[in-house]
């Protein structure tokens, strides 16, 4: 997560982990769940935001990024099944610095 205040969403990430009384049941059926992503890339929107206003992207160095892929699910007793997944997240890479998540953004389809 950035370390910068101003640009880190934490609410936004935090939604996307779930409460303790889901985390014993997903615990209690021995659930568990793996992803690979085939794919990312910039959305049509940001582009065509950061093509009308370049410098723009200098203040706080965050890119959203649609990343691709499929996730899997399992649990006790052979249940389980997959599906594709895309995620648009808000990642801030600033010049000489590791890049850092910054947000996800609220657009999640399956």
């Amino acid at each position: 997560m950035t370390s910068e205040a101003k640009y880190a969403d934490w609410a936004s990430v935090t939604k996307q982990i779930p409460d303790p009384v889901l985390w014993s049941r997903l615990r209690d059926n021995q659930q568990h769940i793996t992803a690979t992503v085939g794919e990312g890339h910039f959305p049509e929107a940001f582009k065509a935001a950061l093509a009308a206003d370049p410098g723009a992207i200098t203040t706080a160095y965050v890119y959203a990024v649609t990343v691709s892929g499929r996730q899997s699910i399992a649990w006790a007793g052979a249940g389980g099944g997959a599906e594709a997944r895309s995620l648009t997240l808000a990642v801030q890479c600033r010049p000489q610095q590791s890049c850092a998540l910054a947000g996800v953004l609220p657009t999640v389809s399956p």
